[in-house]
Order: structure tokens, then C-alpha cells, then sequence
């Protein structure tokens, strides 16, 4: 029979080579071959960054734990924490090594990760801390990036706080002092606005912003108010009536259209800001009491 490896997701692993079957072969025969391999758990510490800013690379700080998930089988010979750059096992990079006690506690800045990777952190990266096991001068890789290395194993994913690593992502973070002030139109394909025409932005919050619209009729302008999901930068306008009318509906449209509004449509990506170029772009809808006009994205971009 050819050899057979098995890692099992138990208190310990287990690593099973069979050198042969005999008709009374037991469970276990003493032939077979056991390392006893603790399962690992890497855990991002909530007092510590969970993604790296792009905007402020100097604030990141990274937290984590490496521990025993099952505490009081015994621990590997030791670990070596290494880090995994955009989910590719050809580029992993050894953070810390010879880590005999565990749990152990971890802080990484954003220049440590440049540094690893000889390269600046950019928009979308993602890196990937975990161990690797050594048990018994056998290692076993978090990340598979040796010829005939054995795996770690992904663990017990489904058991309560087991993480197999702590990954950070590079983003550019909403900042509310960015969304606010003088913005260009860069395009409208509504065509109320041209390119270069300047639209003011008004803090709400530090998470919304507002502007108004000169084409409804109003007496008072109504602040059309722009909310920002900022664990993804995703924008949202909800139906607000702005105006009586459109200033445009007597010129070549209806002048009975009444109750001028707005407001975003379409798949949630489709209206976003984007911090690290300082623009706006909102999929607008339309519309008065008697229907609404197909959406018509309008893009806007920090003077």
C-alpha cells in the first residue's frame, strides 16, 4: 500500500503513515508512525488595527495571538509566524521566529510589512499572518510553499473563536474632513451639471455629507443627504423630495410634473467614495410624483 497521510482535526492532529496492511491490522498498529500536532489558532487582538489605512500608514498597528486552541495538551517544539502577501504561497515572508511559549502576543506596523516585502503597501493588498508548527523536527507550513512540505491543516474552522489567520486588508478609510467643501463635476451624465462646475459638500456627521441641487424648485434648498458605509465606502441616498418641480420641466418636458426628488439606485457598489482619490460617484435617480427617469451616474472629485 502506498503511504498515506492523514491530519486530523482533533485536540492533536495526527500525521498517520501506513508502511503496510495485514488482514489483522488494528486501529493502530505499532508500525504507524504518530506526531502529535496541536492545533493553533491565530486570533487579531480588538484593541489593534483590523485593516491598514492608506491615508495614515503610521497609525496601523496590528495586534494578534497565537495560542493553544485546546489549552492544556501540549504545545509544538515551536512556531514561526509568517506572513502571506495577497493569498499567493509563492510570496510569504517569515515575520518572527523560534516562538516556544505560546500564547504569544504579536504587534505589526505597516512599515515592518513593507520592509518584509521590500515593496509599499497599495490599495487592496491583504497579508496573512499565521504559523508554522514545528513538532519534533518535523514542520508543518501554514502557507504550502515548500516541495512535499505538509500543511498545518485549516484546524476546527467551525469551533467557537478558531481562526487559521489574522489577516489585514490596505484601504483608504473614510475621513469626513476629505467630504466636505469645493467638488468638481467630472461628469454628469444627467447633464444638469458640466464638467468644472463646482458643487459644495456640508458635513452632516462623520459619516454623511449633504448638497443641494439648484434645478429643483424650492424656496429653501433641501440638503440631499449622502450616507457612507464605512467598512466598505459604499454611498446611499434615500428618496427625498428636494422641489415643487424641476426648473427644466417647462422646458421640453411637462410643466404638471410635480415633486421633484431624488435619490441612489441600482446594486449597492454602484454610488461609493473613494478616499485615496478624493472622489464621489452617485448612480442618481430621478424622478417626480408621475415617474421616475432611468439612473444617471454623477461623478464628482475634490477641487
Amino acid at each position: 500500500m502506498k503511504n498515506i497521510k492523514l491530519l486530523s482535526a482533533l485536540a492533536l492532529m495526527v500525521s498517520v503513515a501506513f508502511t503496510g496492511c495485514k488482514k489483522d491490522d488494528g486501529p493502530i498498529r505499532s508500525s504507524i508512525i504518530v506526531d502529535a500536532v496541536p492545533t493553533i489558532t491565530t486570533n487579531i487582538d480588538a484593541s489593534g488595527s483590523q485593516s491598514i489605512d492608506l491615508l495614515n500608514l503610521a497609525a496601523f498597528s496590528g495586534k494578534f495571538t497565537v495560542s493553544n486552541y485546546f489549552a492544556g495538551t501540549p504545545g509544538p517544539t515551536k512556531v514561526d509566524i509568517v506572513v502571506r502577501k495577497n493569498g499567493s504561497n509563492t510570496n510569504v515572508k517569515t515575520y518572527k521566529s523560534d516562538i516556544t511559549t505560546l500564547p504569544a502576543s504579536f504587534s505589526v506596523t505597516a512599515a515592518e510589512i513593507a520592509a518584509l516585502f521590500g515593496a509599499p503597501i497599495a490599495l487592496g493588498d491583504t497579508y496573512d499572518f499565521a504559523p508554522n508548527i514545528t513538532v519534533n523536527g518535523k514542520t508543518y507550513e501554514a502557507f504550502l510553499t515548500l516541495p512535499g512540505a505538509v500543511a498545518t491543516g485549516p484546524g476546527v474552522k467551525a469551533g467557537p473563536g478558531f481562526s487559521e489567520f489574522a489577516s489585514y486588508g490596505a484601504i483608504c478609510a473614510y475621513d469626513p474632513n476629505i467630504y466636505q467643501g469645493d467638488f468638481m463635476v467630472v461628469s454628469d451624465a444627467w447633464a444638469d451639471f458640466s464638467p468644472g462646475d463646482v458643487i459644495k459638500l456640508t458635513k452632516v456627521s462623520n459619516n454623511s455629507f449633504s448638497f443641494t441641487d439648484p434645478y429643483a424648485v424650492n424656496a429653501t434648498p433641501v440638503p440631499i443627504v449622502v450616507t457612507v458605509n464605512t467598512a466598505n465606502n459604499q454611498a446611499s441616498i434615500p428618496k427625498t423630495v428636494i422641489g415643487t418641480k424641476w426648473v427644466w420641466a417647462g422646458v421640453g418636458g411637462n410643466p404638471n410634473y410635480t415633486g421633484a426628488f431624488v435619490q441612489t439606485t441600482g446594486a449597492a457598489t454602484a454610488s461609493s467614495v473613494a478616499p485615496c482619490s478624493q472622489t464621489i460617484t452617485l448612480n442618481m435617480l430621478y424622478g417626480v410624483d408621475q415617474g421616475t427617469y432611468s439612473p444617471y451616474p454623477l461623478v464628482l472629485k475634490k477641487k
